[in-house]
C-alpha cells in the first residue's frame, strides 16, 4: 500500500492530462463554421439577406458552385429586390440545423437577365463554374444576389463560412493539472522510497497520503465535468441588419460613380468615333442624345465639324449623387479631364437599366460650387416648380431664354447675374443684325425654352438647375416691288442646305443645355453649358 497514492496521482494526471490533450485534438473544434443549401434547379437566382454574412465573426466568405459564368452582386437590400423584381428568386434567410442554410422560394417569372457588369451594383464578383466572396465589412443593409446567365439551374449550391473562434479554456489548465500530478505521483514515489525509516513517518506519510487521495478524487470527478459542461448546443445567430431608412438613400456611392462614368466615357468615345447613333443610344439620352445625334448629322455633310467635348472622366470631383428610392433616377457628377471641369447629370431609367447621360455641361473656369451634401446621404431632387427659390427652376430656364431674346437691359436679364455666354450671344446678335443691314436682309431670333429640367439641392440655401434652350436664327433676304435679294452662304450653312446660294429665308439651330445656381435671394447665376449646331434650313 506504502506506493497507492504515488500510482493514484500518476492515474489521475494521465487521465486530466489526457482530456486537456484531447480537447486541442480530438475534440477540437473545427476551424470554419460552415453552412450550406441546395438551389431549386427552377430557380434563376438567388438573393442573401443583409446579415447573413455577419453572423459570426468576420472574414466571411461566400461560395457558389454552379455552371457557366456566375456573379455575386452586391447592394443595398432594396436595390437587390428592385433588380430582382418579377423574377422567381430563392432567398436565403438564416441558419438551419445540422449546418444548413434556411430558404424562402419567391414565385415568379422563370428567368432574369444577367447581372454581370450592372449599374446598379456597388461592386460585384465573377467566376466560371463557382465564384467566391470575400467579405469583411458591417451588415448594414447590404444584400446579395446570385445568378449566371439569368436562366434556371445555373445556380446550384450556396454556401457561407466563418471563423470559428470557439474556445477549449479548460484544455490547458487540464493539461497543466493533469502534467502536475503526474510528477507529483512520482515525487511521492521517489520519497517512499525513502520514507521506512522511522515508524512513526510511515503512520504520519499513510495519513498525510489519504487526506491526499480524497482530495485529489474529488478534482478528478469536477474537472471533467467543468471542461464538458460547455458543449452543450447554443440557439442559432439571426440576420441583424441595420433598420431600413426612414428616407430615400443615395443613389450611387464613390466607387460606383467611376465605374459608371468610365462605362458612359467608353462607350460615348465609341459612338463618336463612328458617327454611330445606334452605339449612342446605349449610354445616352434626352439633351446629350439630341445634342450628339445633331452633330453626328452635320459631321456627315460637314467633315471638318467638330463633334461636343469628350466625357471629361480622368478624375470625379464631386459624387453630385441624389436621394431617391425610386424610378427613374437622376443623379450628377462633376468631373475633370485636362483643364476642363464639366457637370454631368445621368439617368436610370428602372432597376435593371444602365445610367445614360442626360446632360453634358462645361463649367465656367473658376467657378465654385456651393457646399454639396454627402455623397453618402445624396442630394433632394427638386420640383422644377418648386418655389423655395428666388425663381422656380422652370422660369430660371424660360427666363434666360427670355433674357437672350430681349437683350442685356431688359428686366428678365436683370434677374441673372453677368456672364460670359449671355454677353457673346448679344454681341454676336448685334454683329449679325448689322451684317444683315448692310447686305440688306434681316435677321431675327427665337429662344425656346425646353421642357425637361434637372434641379437639385445643394447643402445650402441654393439649387443647381440645368436646362435646355432651342435657339433659332433666321436670316431673311430683302424683298422690294417683288424683288427678292438673294443670300450667299458660308459653311456650315452652305453644306448643310445644299446651296451656296438662296433667295429664301436661311434659319440655323442650335441646342444650349444651361447650368445654374439658383439662390433663395439675389440673382441668377450662369455657371455651365454647351452649346451645339443642331442643323440649318431652307424656308
Amino acid at each position: 500500500m506504502r506506493y497507492t497514492l504515488a500510482v493514484i496521482l500518476m492515474v489521475v494526471g494521465v487521465v486530466v492530462g489526457g482530456l486537456g490533450i484531447l480537447q486541442k485534438t480530438l475534440w477540437a473544434p473545427d476551424d470554419q463554421i460552415t453552412a450550406t443549401t441546395e438551389i431549386d434547379a427552377d430557380t434563376p437566382a438567388v438573393v442573401v439577406d443583409p446579415g447573413m454574412l455577419n453572423l459570426y465573426e468576420t472574414p466571411a466568405t461566400l461560395n457558389v458552385e454552379g455552371s457557366g459564368d456566375l456573379t455575386i452582386a452586391q447592394a443595398p437590400i432594396e436595390n437587390v429586390e428592385a433588380w430582382a423584381g418579377n423574377s422567381a428568386f430563392t432567398r436565403v434567410t438564416g441558419l438551419a440545423p445540422e449546418g444548413g442554410l434556411s430558404v424562402k422560394s419567391q414565385d415568379g417569372e422563370a428567368s432574369m437577365p444577367s447581372p454581370a457588369g450592372a449599374d446598379l451594383w456597388t461592386s460585384e464578383v465573377t467566376g466560371n463554374d463557382s465564384v467566391t466572396l470575400d467579405w469583411t465589412e458591417d451588415a448594414n443593409r447590404t444584400g446579395f444576389l446570385i445568378a449566371g446567365s439569368g436562366e434556371p439551374g445555373d445556380v446550384k449550391t450556396v454556401t457561407i463560412t466563418w471563423p470559428n473562434h470557439a474556445e477549449t479554456p479548460w484544455a490547458i489548465p487540464l493539461m497543466i493539472i493533469g502534467g502536475a500530478l503526474f510528477i507529483g505521483g512520482i515525487v511521492v514515489l521517489v520519497f517512499n522510497r525513502n520514507s521506512a525509516k522511522k515508524e512513526k513517518n510511515r503512520r504520519t506519510a499513510r495519513q498525510e497520503r489519504r487526506r491526499k487521495l480524497a482530495e485529489f478524487g474529488t478534482a478528478f470527478a469536477i474537472v471533467p465535468v467543468l471542461a464538458l459542461s460547455a458543449c452543450g448546443p447554443d440557439e442559432l445567430p439571426k440576420p441583424e441588419p441595420s433598420e431600413a431608412p426612414s428616407s430615400a438613400a443615395a443613389g450611387v456611392n464613390d466607387d460606383q460613380a467611376k465605374r459608371i462614368l468610365d462605362s458612359v466615357t467608353e462607350d460615348v468615345k465609341a459612338a463618336d468615333k463612328g458617327t454611330d447613333s445606334s452605339e449612342l443610344k446605349k449610354r445616352a439620352t434626352g439633351p446629350a442624345l439630341k445634342q450628339r445625334e445633331d452633330a453626328y448629322k452635320v459631321k456627315k455633310k460637314v467633315k471638318k465639324h467638330k463633334l461636343p467635348p469628350a466625357v471629361a472622366n480622368e478624375k470625379v470631383v464631386v459624387n453630385y449623387t441624389a436621394a431617391t428610392d425610386s424610378w427613374p433616377r437622376m443623379t450628377s457628377l462633376v468631373t475633370s479631364a485636362v483643364n476642363e471641369t464639366q457637370l454631368l447629370v445621368l439617368t436610370q431609367e428602372d432597376p435593371r437599366a444602365d445610367y445614360k447621360l442626360w446632360s453634358q455641361t462645361q463649367l465656367v473656369p473658376g467657378t465654385e460650387l456651393p457646399e454639396i451634401p454627402d455623397a453618402r446621404q445624396g442630394s433632394q431632387l427638386l420640383d422644377p416648380k418648386t418655389k423655395d427659390f428666388v425663381m422656380t427652376p422652370e422660369n430660371v430656364v424660360s427666363g434666360y431664354a427670355k433674357a437672350l431674346d430681349s437683350g442685356k437691359k431688359s428686366k428678365e436679364a436683370k434677374k441673372f447675374e453677368s456672364d460670359d455666354f449671355s454677353k457673346s450671344i448679344w454681341k454676336n446678335q448685334q454683329a449679325q443684325k448689322k451684317s444683315a443691314e448692310d447686305g440688306k436682309a434681316e435677321v431675327k431670333y427665337k429662344y425656346t425654352p425646353g421642357k425637361e429640367i434637372v434641379a437639385q439641392g445643394t447643402a445650402g440655401d441654393a439649387a443647381i438647375v440645368t436646362g435646355v434652350i432651342e435657339a433659332e436664327s433666321t436670316i431673311s433676304p430683302e424683298s422690294v416691288d417683288g424683288r427678292t435679294g438673294t443670300l450667299t452662304l458660308s459653311s456650315p450653312q452652305k453644306e448643310l442646305t445644299g446651296s451656296d446660294s438662296t433667295q429664301k429665308s436661311v434659319t440655323t439651330k442650335t441646342t444650349q443645355v444651361l447650368t445654374f445656381l439658383v439662390p433663395t435671394d439675389g440673382k441668377v447665376r450662369l455657371i455651365g453649358g454647351l452649346e451645339t449646331l443642331s442643323g440649318a434650313e431652307l424656308k
